[in-house]
């Protein structure tokens, strides 16, 4: 029964974290120039 309560908190922390980290990239990304358009035309998928 423990186990389980301590998987809850770490998946908790994880997603607090992941949330954080995503919210700091998207911010980020406001500030970075937007890829020109010869640069996407080179990306190969």
């Amino acid at each position: 029964m423990s186990l389980i309560k301590v998987g809850i908190i770490v998946e908790s922390f994880l997603f607090v974290g992941v949330f954080l980290w995503v919210r700091k990239l998207t911010s980020n990304k406001g500030r970075q120039p937007s890829l020109s358009k010869k640069t996407i035309k080179n990306l190969k998928f």
